[in-house]
């Protein structure tokens, strides 16, 4: 590096290394590891740094070069060093997060933040400018060790084993290893471990906000894994979790690499947090509450589970989400929390609530206060209560998406949890929502069917299987809406992650 650029660089990380490393804090690392980011960051761009300093200027190049140094980290710091809690922002959906965090403390204009994010800052969410307000009082307590610009220069990148070289060693332990189990054990053949293969990918020209699954096929971004029979699906960090019809719960990535959790009834839920990787389901067999980290399958806690009396509780049973460290989950004794880091087994958890909880995310709930009414509360008002069967919230809890009915093609129904008002859908009365769910905190993404000339679930059915199913992405605050693909029902409806 020139003269000139260690000294511009110097004072670069003078000024700006603080805002990096509380942003990356209040983005979910604790206060020493998002130090250990910012500064790997930093050295990337101080290789380049002549250019960069000619350019328009580096401070995108730098926050890109920050958020990927995040989203590429494996590190499992919250073993040693756990985050500060931020319960506004542990709410919210990872780009989401991003987006806010971005537009709170990085002061760049909306058009990048929204390119570094893949969110928009302000999509019409009433709890926005409070949770940016959180983002900044988090930041100002953030303690930052200086450091100087030669020092951060000299950082290095974890080095990585290379593929082949690790390959090579763990085969010659293995051929090791069998001379010696061979001469120590009967000559009987080891239980065979169930393996998943890859899937077959192939790559789309259109994308949709959150992963889904059609015709076979688990879409992820521009990828389409042939995956056939998914039952259930959820979105983790850079993959998908799901369910099929045989139990399995398989984390599948956009290459088409796979990995075997665990199994789980035929259907059941799964819920997922999508910024750690966690996984929450009822385990096969045992009936136990497993949370299994996506990643590598680590098991990270289970729980025994109270029995359900009589007909079960009518808002499931099981896992409801995750958010965060906590697992919010229903049994037989009611809804609890429960924090497998630090309570493995589930014993410091108690109940909180009642069993017809349906959702929960921060602050705010959701319960069946009736067969025809669901009742919603968060931080911004008093309890309300609103004609609805079911609730799914919005990350951030400003929206509940609800049915009008108990039938399964009821109309869907979108209030506003600070003051209970009806928001727009984006669907209209001769169409049929076969599946939604939130793709961001002001967005929801639908699964729709013409049902125009519909007399029953049989034509319903048929008709939609000539005309294919839509995809289609409504904004709550503006009622806009993109329609982005039909798409074949051969494999049955469609499935929206969760």
């Amino acid at each position: 590096m020139r003269a000139a650029d260690e000294q511009d660089f110097a004072a670069y990380v003078a000024a700006r290394r603080p805002a990096l490393v509380q942003a990356v804090a209040v983005l979910g690392s604790p206060p020493g590891h998002a130090a250990v980011l910012a500064d790997r960051a930093l050295a990337r761009a101080g290789h380049d740094w002549g250019e960069l300093r000619e350019g328009p200027g580096p401070d995108v190049e730098v926050w890109r070069l920050l958020l990927e140094e995040r989203a590429r980290d494996r590190t499992r710091w919250w073993h040693d060093e756990p985050a500060a809690a931020a319960p506004g922002l542990d709410r919210l959906d990872p780009g989401r997060r991003t987006g806010l965090v971005l537009s709170a403390l990085a002061g760049l204009p909306d058009e990048d933040v929204a390119a570094l994010s893949g969110c928009w800052p302000s999509p019409g969410d009433p709890a926005t400018p409070a949770l940016e307000q959180e983002a900044r009082e988090l930041a100002a307590a953030v303690p930052v060790v200086s450091r100087s610009g030669a020092e951060v220069a000299a950082q290095r990148s974890p080095r990585r084993v290379p593929r082949g070289l690790l390959v090579l060693v763990v085969v010659l332990a293995l051929l090791a290893g069998v001379g010696t189990w061979r001469g120590m054990q009967p000559e009987e053949p080891p239980e065979a471990e169930e393996v998943v293969g890859p899937a077959r990918v192939r790559q789309l020209e259109h994308s949709v906000p959150i992963p889904w699954y059609a015709a076979g096929e688990v879409v992820v971004g521009f990828s389409a894994l042939r995956v056939p029979g998914v039952r259930r699906l959820v979105a983790v960090r850079d993959a998908v979790v799901y369910g099929d019809g045989e139990g399995r719960v398989v984390r599948a990535d956009p290459s088409g690499q796979r990995l075997l959790l665990g199994r789980s009834a035929p259907g059941a839920t799964i819920v997922a947090e999508r910024e750690r990787s966690w996984v929450s389901w009822v385990e096969a067999g045992t009936g136990d509450l497993v949370v299994v980290d996506a990643t590598d399958g680590t098991e990270l806690g289970r729980r025994d589970l109270v029995p359900a009396g009589g007909d079960g509780p009518a808002a499931g049973f099981g896992p409801l989400s995750l958010e965060g460290p906590t697992v919010h989950y229903v049994d037989g004794a009611g809804s609890h929390e429960w924090r497998p880091v630090g309570d493995v087994t589930g014993r410091g958890s108690g109940s909180v609530g009642p069993v017809m909880l349906l959702d929960v995310d921060g602050l705010t709930w959701a319960v069946q206060s009736s067969p025809e009414t669901i009742t919603f509360d968060g931080p911004f008002g008093p309890p309300l209560t609103r004609r609805g069967v079911g609730a799914q919230l919005s990350f951030g809890g400003g929206y509940v998406l609800t049915r009008g009915g108990a039938d399964r093609y009821a109309a869907v129904r979108v209030y506003d949890t600070a003051n209970g008002r009806r928001r727009a859908a984006g669907v209209r009365p001769d169409e049929i929502v076969l599946d939604a769910s939130f793709s961001t905190t002001g967005a929801i993404t639908y699964v729709i069917g013409d049902g125009s000339q519909v007399a029953g679930a049989d034509e319903f059915r048929r008709l939609s299987e000539a005309r294919g199913w839509l995809l289609r992405t409504c904004f709550v605050g503006s009622g806009s809406c993109t329609d982005h693909l039909r798409v074949s029902s051969a494999d049955g409806e469609p499935l929206l992650a969760r």
